[in-house]
């Protein structure tokens, strides 16, 4: 995982897709550890191992 890359993005609104799943996650990033990171929904908060993830995405600002 390259938390050091991802950690710049944090506080930033992400969408997040999966290897098993065409939806993404949407949401803000609010913490990223060497396997796993944190995104903050409108009503949950999700902890995604990152091998699990195909793509992630942020908005320009």
């Amino acid at each position: 995982m390259l938390t050091k890359i991802l950690s710049t993005f944090l506080g930033r609104e992400c969408n997040i897709t999966l290897h098993d799943d065409n939806t993404p996650i949407k949401g803000i990033l609010i913490s990223v550890d060497e396997k796993w990171i944190r995104v903050e929904e409108k009503k949950k908060v999700r902890i995604i191992n990152g091998e699990m993830i195909r793509d992630i995405s942020f908005s320009k600002q």
